[in-house]
C-alpha cells in the first residue's frame, strides 16, 4: 500500500508507452481508495430544507485489461452522513445495503461503459448522495489521441449509474470536456467539464411505486496523475431540479445542490514479476 505521491515503477511504465496521449489506462490489479467530503442541500415542496454533511470511502480496483477495455470494481466500502433541518431535527446515517457491496463496470480506456452489474443486494437501497452522483473516469473524445491544449469534445452518453442506488438509475449525460493544464514533467493533467444531463430513477414494489426524475447541471475538474492514469483530486458542483412521483399520484418538486470533493487516499498496484 502507498500513500499518494509515492508511486511504483509499473506506473510509470504506463505512462511511458505513450507519453503524449492520454487514456484512463489503468494498471491490471491497481487498487485505489477515495476519500468523500461533499455537502447537500434538499429542498422539496411542503418540506423544510435538509442539509446533509457526509464522508465516504469509496475503492476502484482493476480487475483486468485486454486491448482497450478494462474491467472495474468500485465499492462504497464506508460512509458517515449528518442530516438536520433549521427546525432542529437531525439524524446520523452509517449504514445500509450497497456498503461493501462491489458494482462491477466494463469500461473502455476512453471511459465509455460496456457492460455493468450492480452489487448483490435484494432490497432497495440508495447512497447517502442519490442515485445520480458524478462517474469517476469522465468520458474522452473518440479522437485517437487526446493531449494537453487539444479542442473541447462534446460527447453524449447513455449510462447505467449501479454503483449508487439497487435498483439502478439512468441517466443521459451530455460533456463538453477538455484539458486545460498540464505540469512541466507533464506528470500530472487537469482536464474540466460541464455536464448538462436527465435521468429518472424508478421503484416499484407489491405495495407501492416511486420515480424520480432529474435535470442536472454540473461543473467539475478533475486532476489526473499522468503515471497511473487515474484522478488523483476531483472537485464537483452541481445542480438538480427534481420531480417525485409516487403510486397514490402526488407530485413533489424540488431542486438539490451539492459540492464534493474526492481525494485518491492510497494505492496498491502489483509489482513486476
Amino acid at each position: 500500500m502507498m500513500k499518494h505521491g509515492c508511486w511504483l515503477i509499473c506506473c510509470a511504465l504506463v505512462a511511458l508507452a505513450q507519453p503524449q496521449c492520454f487514456r484512463w489506462q489503468l494498471p491490471p490489479g491497481l487498487q485505489a481508495v477515495y476519500r468523500v467530503e461533499a455537502f447537500d442541500t434538499v429542498a422539496l415542496e411542503g418540506e423544510p430544507p435538509l442539509y446533509r454533511y457526509r464522508l465516504e470511502l469509496w475503492s476502484l480496483q482493476c480487475e483486468a485489461r485486454w486491448g482497450d477495455t478494462m474491467k472495474l470494481t468500485q465499492t462504497l466500502e464506508r460512509f458517515w452522513a449528518r442530516e438536520h433541518t433549521d427546525g432542529g431535527d437531525s439524524s446520523l446515517r452509517t449504514t445500509l445495503p450497497l456498503v461493501g457491496k462491489p458494482s462491477r463496470l466494463v469500461v473502455t480506456t476512453r471511459g465509455w461503459r460496456l457492460q455493468v452489474k450492480g452489487p448483490s443486494v435484494e432490497e432497495f437501497s440508495v447512497v447517502p448522495g442519490g442515485a445520480f452522483g458524478p462517474v469517476f473516469l469522465v468520458p474522452l473524445d473518440s479522437a485517437d489521441c487526446i493531449t494537453c491544449g487539444s479542442p473541447q469534445w462534446l460527447i453524449e452518453r447513455r449510462d447505467t449509474l449501479v454503483e449508487y442506488a439497487y435498483p439502478p438509475a439512468m441517466m443521459e449525460r451530455l460533456y463538453l470536456a477538455s484539458l486545460d493544464s498540464c505540469s512541466r514533467d507533464d506528470a500530472s493533467l487537469t482536464l474540466s467539464y460541464a455536464e448538462t444531463s436527465r435521468g429518472v430513477h424508478r421503484v416499484q414494489t407489491a405495495d407501492f411505486s416511486l420515480q424520480t426524475a432529474v435535470w442536472l447541471l454540473a461543473h467539475g475538474v478533475v486532476e489526473i496523475d499522468r503515471q497511473c492514469s487515474l484522478p488523483k483530486h476531483i472537485s464537483c458542483a452541481y445542480q438538480m431540479r427534481v420531480m417525485v412521483e409516487r403510486s397514490s399520484g402526488s407530485r413533489q418538486r424540488g431542486t438539490i445542490h451539492s459540492t464534493l470533493h474526492a481525494q485518491l487516499d492510497w494505492i496498491r498496484v502489483p509489482s513486476k514479476p
